[in-house]
């Protein structure tokens, strides 16, 4: 008795393409939970009303993010209420020249690790060194203590992230699909071919 020819490609196939895919999606959780909580690290936080010393440089592009959720050495700040009439200020530190700000064009928001943030100011600053940073309701108004974080970049960090979570995804995920139908195909191409009788074994001219 004639034993039926194997059908080929092998289902091994699909467990690969599983791995492919299931890599794919795999991957995208590994950056955005590697990648995402590391964005915020290079902000630099100040309690305001209040100021603080920042070491900045000329080629970058500052912005200045508003923290709604945030922690400071240990203290949680909330702040849900208005904070209008916040003014921020920059100067140099050497000739306290006022360095100029402007309203951020892109809107950059995050919420990470307890932290929650969107953009308000961005600036430049002439040449790298030290600037004086701070933050105030001005002489006669009040408002509630907050936190706003300044840092460069942190929007193309979330871009980039997120651009590269989503090609490895689309990567893998993509290819263990072309493999999972391309065998699909390929085992029913070849059903098909055994199904037909061959005329060596059956008699017939």
């Amino acid at each position: 008795m004639n034993e039926a020819p194997p059908v080929r490609p092998t289902r091994w196939l699909y467990v690969l393409a599983t791995i492919l895919m299931a890599g794919g999606v795999g991957f995208l959780g590994y950056a955005l939970g590697r990648g995402l909580p590391q964005v915020t690290d290079g902000l630099v936080q100040v309690v305001v009303p209040g100021d603080a010393e920042l070491s900045l440089k000329h080629e970058q592009h500052y912005t200045v993010f508003l923290e709604s959720q945030s922690v400071v050495n240990g203290k949680i700040y909330s702040t849900n209420g208005s904070v209008n009439g916040l003014e921020c200020k920059v100067k140099s530190a050497a000739s306290e020249a006022p360095i100029l700000m402007g309203r951020s064009v892109m809107s950059t928001t995050y919420e990470l690790d307890g932290r929650s943030g969107h953009s308000v100011l961005e600036f430049h600053v002439p040449a790298d060194g030290s600037y004086g940073f701070s933050c105030s309701y001005g002489n006669t108004e009040h408002g509630p203590e907050t936190v706003v974080a300044v840092g460069s970049g942190v929007a193309g960090r979330i871009m980039w992230t997120v651009f590269t979570g989503l090609l490895a995804m689309f990567g893998g995920f993509g290819s263990g699909l072309i493999v999972f139908v391309a065998t699909f195909v390929l085992r029913k191409n070849a059903r098909a071919r055994l199904a037909v009788p061959n005329p060596a074994f059956t008699g017939r001219p």
